[in-house]
């Protein structure tokens, strides 16, 4: 079965609420967080059911990797480490959420240098899928986002669009993700069509 990876060298893009509304209609066998922060491990004690495993052994994370029979989702943290290299390395998808804000997707040229540094560990190309995630609801056109991925040897971006929504971190703060709505039908769209990549 497929490791999928939630990765950004840059934290505050939303990777952990990504993670935990990607996991609901996911349903992956085997959740790793690998940010030192503890996000998604944190998020879920406060009311969620998640059974997260964490490391910072290369080893024994290479041993979870190779697990063949099971979906693995991956959370790393918004950093550049040998840890997060090594599960980047490891992932069959690799999804980057990123805000609009020009400042989140500047930093998209760093991580495209990480995402160079492990295909060439791994000596095959592998591509980062970027999410536009905390979107302003009124904003439709994407031109100087579409431009600057262009530019970008390691990184495409996904159709799918994340709005901003009050409900994220409401939901978040019991621990869940939003279970219905509009974001729900936005997340299980985004579930879909990583499968569907897969």
């Amino acid at each position: 079965m497929p490791v999928i990876c939630v990765a950004n060298s840059k934290g505050g893009t939303g990777k952990t609420t990504v993670s935990l509304n990607l996991i609901h209609h996911l349903k992956p066998d085997f959740i790793i967080d690998l940010d030192i922060h503890k996000g998604l491990t944190d998020v879920n004690r406060l009311g969620g059911s998640l059974e997260i495993h964490r490391t910072q052994d290369k080893s024994q994370l290479l041993d979870w990797l190779g697990e063949d029979e099971k979906l693995i989702f991956v959370d790393t943290g918004g950093f550049d480490s040998t840890l997060n290299r090594w599960a980047l390395s490891q992932a069959d998808f690799i999804l980057t959420p990123t805000s609009d804000d020009p400042s989140d997707q500047l930093r998209l040229m760093d991580f495209n240098k990480t995402m160079v540094a492990v295909s060439d560990m791994v000596k095959e190309p592998l591509t980062a899928y970027a999410l536009l995630n905390r979107v302003h609801h009124s904003r439709r056109a994407f031109e100087d986002f579409d431009s600057l991925i262009a530019g970008l040897s390691h990184m495409k971006r996904l159709p799918n669009v994340i709005p901003q929504s009050a409900s994220l971190p409401k939901a978040a703060f019991k621990g869940q993700p939003v279970k219905s709505g509009t974001i729900a039908a936005d997340f299980s769209k985004l579930a879909k069509d990583i499968k569907m990549s897969l």
